[in-house]
């Protein structure tokens, strides 16, 4: 069931946000119940593997107060065209059935500055910066971080037309997603920003109950949280999400950090921590330019989740020897080793042994929820 191979499906449920029919199937951002009659449809009989891909951090812009316009995303993506940050990446986005982001940023083409958030750092680019994701084959994106707000309400709702507009999906830590194939399989997303205390446990309960309603077979949590360059979790907020998000999920896949960590299995439930950045226009030279993809091939007999092979595979942020030049690429021997032995040593999980084409594979019996 590969992209190329999908036919794109174009009727979107009355009760979701338009989020465009993609290939591979259709996306769709919950805000409703479903109907009586999507209610009653039986459950899918699909046997076969879905395959994942998720990124890390993606900031398709730059604090223009921070960054020299000569180093900056808007002059890299002016000078190479959109296709340039995805360039290598789309090796795997683009043979998988359905690839997940962390868009970090504002997408808009206002003057937003009287909107700018008080704090370090603000990050904002074009609208038609959507472009960079559909080259990328990024079908779907979490809101649910700590940019999404930089330019206040304003900026959040030109980030959600621009996708809309553009036809990717997006998630929130108010609003699950759902990817439904040509099959009727479907599978929900649900995003976490940096805790599930208070009330947000509350809503992260009901959008898990909303998504069941619906039909869902597997249900994934991609949390943003940690602490930032922290090596080794979980830290308090990652255990708060992940103790409440196991309950439900059958895969948790976080970034924030800004560095990869390692995977652990908690309540039969696999949990990556960090991938680390991607493309991320956010800093000329970051700290720690290692990061990594994980594709997730989940596998399914007659519309139930049996296991997960998490494939990792490590990158280095940027293709430039001196600073990100916004364009990760693929790293291999000795510096692929390096990144998957930073997985090993932040939880002391062994990722495998690395190979060129399906990078270092886990297998994952899956828990019944």
């Amino acid at each position: 069931m590969r992209k190329a191979a999908l036919r794109v499906i174009a009727l979107m449920a009355a009760l979701l946000l338009p989020a465009g029919a993609m290939a591979g199937g259709t996306w769709m951002t919950v805000t409703d119940r479903p109907s009586e009659a999507q209610q009653l449809m039986p459950p899918t009989e699909y046997t076969g593997e879905i395959t994942v891909t998720f990124l890390g951090d993606c900031t398709l812009g730059e604090d223009t107060k921070k960054i020299p316009k000569r180093l900056g995303f808007a002059r890299r993506i002016a000078d190479n065209g959109t296709d340039f940050p995805f360039r290598e990446l789309v090796r795997l986005t683009g043979e998988d059935d359905l690839t997940v982001g962390n868009l970090e940023g504002v997408l808009s083409d206002r003057n937003l500055e009287n909107s700018r958030a008080k704090k370090q750092y603000n990050f904002i680019g074009k609208a038609g910066y959507t472009e960079v994701l559909k080259s990328g084959s990024v079908e779907c994106v979490t809101l649910a971080n700590n940019h999404t707000m930089d330019f206040g309400k304003a900026g959040y709702a030109d980030t959600k037309e621009a996708l809309e507009t553009a036809g990717i999906c997006w998630f929130d830590a108010d609003k699950p997603a759902i990817w439904e194939s040509d099959d009727g399989l479907k599978i929900g997303f649900i995003g976490v920003a940096m805790s599930l205390s208070g009330s947000k446990r509350s809503a992260y309960q009901k959008q898990a109950k909303l998504l069941k309603e619906y039909g869902c077979s597997a249900i994934v949590t991609v949390m943003h949280a940690g602490t930032e360059y922290e090596y080794e979790p979980p830290d308090s907020y990652q255990k708060q999400i992940t103790k409440e998000a196991v309950k439900v999920s059958d895969l948790i896949i976080g970034h924030h950090p800004h560095v990869v960590q390692g995977y652990n299995v908690l309540d039969g439930v696999p949990v990556v921590y960090s991938l680390g950045n991607c493309v991320f226009g956010g800093n000329t030279k970051p700290r720690d330019m290692d990061a990594m993809v994980v594709q997730a091939v989940l596998h399914f007999t007659e519309g139930q989740l049996e296991k997960i092979d998490l494939h990792f595979y490590p990158i280095y942020v940027t293709s430039d020897r001196n600073y990100n030049n916004y364009s990760p690429r693929f790293l291999t021997g000795k510096d692929a080793e390096r990144v998957l032995n930073k997985l090993k040593k932040s939880t002391g999980n062994d990722p495998g042994e690395w190979n060129e084409e399906t990078g270092a594979v886990v297998s994952f019996e899956v828990k019944g929820q």
